[in-house]
């Protein structure tokens, strides 16, 4: 080959870098992924650097008390609002999300009362019946927990909807430094689960009441598609509450259940390994949980969140769906090897050495879990396409065969082989193997709605 050539070849390499560098700092997307990532890193980072005074200060023990509290409360708190929060970023017009917004907050506050009413009456016999009497104290905060993040669900969707993502960034990492500073205070006065429970019950609505007052700070959201009159009044009739939730009653009627079930099948872990192996076993898997849902929470649900109402966009316009979910799948699954890699070769050594030697099971724990966060973090984009192909009954159908199987798992673990780290392997293989069938039903279901619209248009 010439030199001629190689200069040709060379130049014309850096000119199609250069114009992919340009057109990755002219993406507004890219821009909006990078930013809800800057806000879950800082917030991730300082979540992290607070973790190992934490589990110093209040143990295993007082960490079991909390888990099995935050299994009860986060299996209610996707369904406090019946998950209309998440139907708000799918309307064309902003007037009708501002009313599913005063839906969601309508159901939640009843969804709360109704939750408390019943634990008032009935939550001494629940617990006892189930044995999780560690918690009985604690019933009457979960319907607090329930509304507080329902509150903070519909926050972020609005925020999500007017694309004004350096909000939830901001103030994300601002409620990271001070949630940390007060359960750290706290447990530095008294370390006690009372202590740990309590303060992290205030979470929710810490985060919930600075999105609010950012948003009460920050420029007002003029809203789009209003058609006016001469002389300036707008024509376009606003649909009531009752007929929005008639609109959008596959999220009660079908989501609902799945975010039900998938919660349930998710922290239910927590409160088996606390019934059978006492709740030092639970407080190893609820670290364990913790640190490995944070690429998770730091990219996956960052990339999902700014996708959500892209892909709304897209289906709306009839573009090619599965390409975007293939993409964004192959992209988390690069970023996510070396992390999740590193914990399953060095999990133990890795806990013991940031946590504190007595954290050294969980970390046998999380070299397990890994494999299935993993796909969960892979699997974001297509678990948020899910409403927006309208696929929320067919879902509801397989979230029921994945439930099955946790729990078939997870009782194998504890029941006939009686070990917790058996527990938690299989656990894990049914997460692996559910998780993989989402992202293939999904791409394959995108793939037909688009064959579907070629043919009818």
């Amino acid at each position: 080959m010439s030199v001629i050539e190689q200069s040709g070849g060379s130049s014309m390499f850096r000119e199609r870098l250069a114009a992919l560098v340009q057109g990755g700092r002219n993406s507004r997307l890219l821009r909006n992924i990078l930013t809800v990532v800057s806000g879950t890193a800082g917030a991730q980072a300082l979540t992290l650097a607070f973790m190992p005074v934490i589990t110093r200060i209040y143990g295993p023990e007082a960490y079991g008390v909390l888990g099995t509290f935050l299994s009860v409360t986060l299996m209610l708190i996707p369904v406090a609002a019946l998950t209309y929060p998440i139907a708000i970023v799918l309307p064309r017009r902003d007037g009708d999300a501002r009313g599913l917004v005063r839906l969601s907050l309508l159901t939640a506050l009843l969804m709360a009362l109704l939750v408390a009413l019943l634990f008032s009456l009935f939550g001494d016999a629940l617990t006892t019946r189930l044995q999780m009497q560690i918690i009985q104290p604690y019933l009457m905060l979960v319907p607090l927990v329930m509304f507080s993040g329902a509150a903070l669900e519909i926050s972020q969707q609005w925020l999500f909807r007017t694309q004004r993502f350096h909000i939830t960034a901001s103030v994300a990492v601002g409620h990271s430094l001070l949630f940390n500073s007060i359960r750290t205070l706290a447990g530095l006065v008294q370390p006690s689960a009372l202590v740990l429970v309590c303060s992290t019950a205030l979470q929710q609505a810490l985060h919930a009441a600075m999105l609010g007052l950012a948003m009460l700070r920050a420029k007002p959201h003029v809203d789009n598609h209003e058609q006016s009159t001469g002389s300036g009044e707008s024509v376009a009739a606003q649909p009531g509450l009752l007929a929005l939730a008639q609109r959008h009653r596959d999220f009660p009627l079908f989501r609902a259940p799945v975010m039900l079930i998938n919660a349930m099948s998710q922290h239910l872990p927590t409160l088996v390994l606390a019934v059978y192996f006492g709740p030092a076993a639970a407080g190893f898997f609820a670290l364990c949980r913790q640190a490995m849902s944070m690429p998770t929470n730091l990219i996956g649900k960052s990339v999902a969140d700014v996708y959500y109402p892209r892909i709304s966009r897209a289906i709306h316009d009839g573009e090619p769906v599965a390409s975007m979910l293939i993409k964004a799948t192959a992209a988390l699954a690069l970023v996510g090897l070396v992390p999740f890699s590193l914990v399953v070769a060095f999990g133990p050594w890795l806990f013991a050495l940031v946590f504190g030697e007595q954290w050294q099971v969980a970390g046998e724990f999380a070299r397990w879990l890994a494999l299935a966060e993993y796909l969960v973090f892979v699997s974001r984009p297509c678990v948020v396409a899910v409403p927006a192909l309208s696929l929320q009954g067919r879902f509801l159908i397989f979230e029921i065969f994945s439930t099955s199987l946790r729990v078939l798992a997870l009782f194998g673990g504890a029941v006939l082989i009686g070990d917790a780290l058996a527990t938690v392997q299989a656990f894990s293989a049914a997460g692996v193997l559910i998780y993989l069938s989402l992202v293939v039903i999904v791409v394959f279901q995108a793939r037909r709605w688009h064959t579907r619209q070629g043919a009818a248009a």
